[in-house]
């Protein structure tokens, strides 16, 4: 899984991940990595049009996005 992420990083194109947040609340977003570290991934949300920060631990699965031409699908 961490692989993914750096190399979604380094690659720049998006993943799908599956998360879960400090409440006990899953949740999926499609994100663009722009930074990771051990503990923390800095990534632009796709779906809230924002940046934000996901604790690595809460990641429960990262997924890749198909291709099509210059847009990707889950």
């Amino acid at each position: 899984m961490n692989r993914l992420l750096i190399r979604a990083c380094e690659e720049k194109f998006p993943v799908e991940i599956i998360y879960c947040n400090k409440d006990n609340v899953f949740s999926k977003r499609t994100i663009s990595v722009r930074a990771i570290n051990d503990s923390y991934i800095k990534a632009f949300c796709l779906i809230k049009k924002q940046t934000r920060i996901f604790r690595v631990e809460s990641i429960l699965a990262v997924a890749l996005l198909k291709q099509k031409g210059d847009r990707y699908y889950a």
